[in-house]
């Protein structure tokens, strides 16, 4: 049923902070800086480990995810969508008697 191999799983060891993680540095940095340290700051190194062919930037992240191009068009008819509902909700575009508040 299924299967296949069960995935190796790394060491907790190797899971260190150091310029392989340069927001969890920046983060350990601004830490340090109000005298505060964060010990499991660690656990957030596979999210962010550059090492890892699997973890990309969040710009590449959110395009690959959002597929950029169709993304675009999408934002736009969205944008020409809401400002067609705004107009036409909006007032009564010379319908009516004015006198009435």
């Amino acid at each position: 049923m299924g299967g296949g191999e069960i995935p190796k799983i790394p060491d907790w060891r190797t899971y260190t902070i150091g310029p392989h993680t340069p927001e969890l540095q920046h983060t350990e940095r601004m830490l340090k800086s109000c005298g505060l340290k964060d010990p499991w700051l660690r656990n957030e190194v596979w999210r962010y480990d550059r090492r890892n062919p699997m973890v990309l930037d969040q710009s590449v992240r959110f395009k690959d995810a959002m597929g950029w191009v169709p993304f675009k068009y999408a934002f736009g008819i969205a944008i020409v969508t809401a400002s067609i509902r705004y107009y036409l909700t909006s007032g009564d575009h010379g319908h009516g008697d004015t006198a009435h508040h």
